[in-house]
């Protein structure tokens, strides 16, 4: 079974008691019938990952794929 970005990112940081570090902000522009997201995950307040789409899910999913990522490269 394919991995949760959005799962993965909140158990990680369950996992070592950092949930507080995490957070979304979200922008919808365009047409109101037909918004794109612009969603970015930030981890202690500082940008990690960014998706655009448009549905807000995967826009939501692809910045916390980001976002994962560099945690577990070592980038923060």
């Amino acid at each position: 079974m394919p991995e949760i970005p959005v799962t993965a990112l909140h158990n990680y940081l369950a996992k070592i008691n950092r949930l507080d570090w995490l957070s979304y902000s979200e922008v919808a522009a365009g047409p109101q019938n037909d918004p794109t997201w612009t969603i970015e995950c930030k981890i202690n307040g500082t940008v990690r990952g960014t998706g655009i789409a448009k549905k807000k899910n995967a826009a939501k999913e692809a910045a916390a794929k980001e976002a994962l990522q560099a945690l577990r490269s070592g980038m923060l």
